[in-house]
């Protein structure tokens, strides 16, 4: 992951979660619902907003030491690991929900990194990941209010593309209203 957008984070976090708050949208809730019982890792949980949304069993991932000091109040199970490469072997999760966490790779990795991913799901699990929709890639995204941060925006077909690219199935991209502006991509998709 890029070095100084993991550097933000570590500064930030504290002020990061004051300002995004508890998750509340119900997506932790329902993917856990579309995957059951099985063990399913937050991949890029920061500060674990998500966490209790999914519920156990569950663990979180994150580069971010800062990030993860935060999520430790949650009382999951928390690894250190860079996205790019995950510590998990082949065929372990039931489920990955990734919540705006791979929009910081370059495009020209992800597919290497969704390939880790579908590495690490079990037969049939479910992939969950959420992008901003758009052209941009680089740093410092306009109107974002944590400068620094690399991002890489993407739109559904090119989306679609790298997860197939990645050895995934049954992908679907859905548009997704986001607020204050813009859009987000919803992809999900199976081993």
């Amino acid at each position: 992951m890029d070095a100084e957008t993991v550097a933000v984070y570590e500064r930030r976090a504290h002020e990061w979660i004051e300002r995004r708050g508890e998750a509340s949208d119900g997506l932790g809730r329902r993917f856990r619902n579309q995957v059951g019982s099985g063990l399913i890792a937050d991949l890029g949980c920061g500060a674990g907003r998500y966490l209790t949304e999914i519920g156990r069993p569950l663990v979180g991932v994150d580069v971010t030491t800062a990030m993860l000091t935060l999520a430790a109040r949650r009382g999951v199970p928390l690894v250190r690991a860079d996205l790019e490469a995950l510590p998990f072997g082949e065929g372990t999760l039931a489920g990955a929900f990734a919540r705006h966490s791979y929009l910081h790779l370059p495009k020209a990795r992800l597919r290497d990194a969704l390939s880790d991913v579908w590495r690490v799901l079990q037969p049939g699990g479910l992939f969950l990941v959420t992008l901003i929709e758009g052209e941009y890639e680089g740093r410092d995204l306009p109107g974002d209010d944590f400068q620094g941060r690399y991002f890489a925006c993407w739109n559904a077909p090119e989306l679609a593309m790298v997860l197939e690219a990645a050895g995934f199935l049954d992908i679907r991209v859905d548009r997704i209203e986001r607020r204050p502006r813009g859009h987000d991509l919803r992809a999900t998709a199976r081993r």
